[in-house]
This record gives C-alpha cells, sequence and structure tokens, in this order.
C-alpha cells in the first residue's frame, strides 16, 4: 500500500474513532455542563426551565440555550449567574 493511502486510511480510522467517542460522551458531557445551571433557575423562581446545547444546524456548543417561563429581569439576572459558570462559554435565552 502506498503512503499515501496509509495516511488517508488513518485519518479515516482516526475521525471515526473520534466521532464514536464523541457520540457516547456527548451526554455526559451535557448533563456535567447542565448541573450547575438547575439550581440557578430554580432560586430564580423558573420551574419550567429548559436548557439545550446545540444550535440550530445540530452542533454542540458550550453556549447555554435556556428557555421557560420568566420576565425581563428574571432573565437577565439567569442569564448572568449562568455565563459564571465554569466550562460556559455564552448563554442566551430562547423564546418557546
Amino acid at each position: 500500500m502506498a503512503p499515501g493511502w496509509k495516511l488517508l486510511a488513518g485519518i479515516a480510522a482516526t475521525a471515526l474513532l473520534a466521532k464514536g467517542a464523541w457520540y457516547f460522551d456527548k451526554q455526559s458531557l451535557q448533563t456535567r455542563l447542565a448541573r450547575p445551571i438547575v439550581p440557578v433557575m430554580l432560586a430564580e423562581g423558573v420551574t419550567d426551565a429548559a436548557v439545550r446545547w446545540d444550535n440550530d444546524a445540530g452542533w454542540t456548543w458550550r453556549i447555554a440555550r435556556l428557555s421557560g417561563t420568566a420576565d425581563a429581569a428574571t432573565r437577565a439576572r439567569v442569564i448572568a449567574a449562568v455565563r459564571r459558570q465554569p466550562g460556559i462559554a455564552d448563554a442566551e435565552w430562547l423564546d418557546r
């Protein structure tokens, strides 16, 4: 086998392994990120809250996409508190 084909086969195998590892670890990562958000939202009185970690294209990011019933002031306090959590890049509120 030519060296170029070996390189391509290695890249393909590595990509496949990485995709499989991400598939099985994705849920635990999202759970670890969401764990500190739940008490923040409950403390602000948002009891019907939901957190999404994927964007519209389906890619997972460390951006908390929050939703639930809350007024503008409560949303601002929750977003500010969530942004202070380690591991979270940003937060935004989505209307349901």
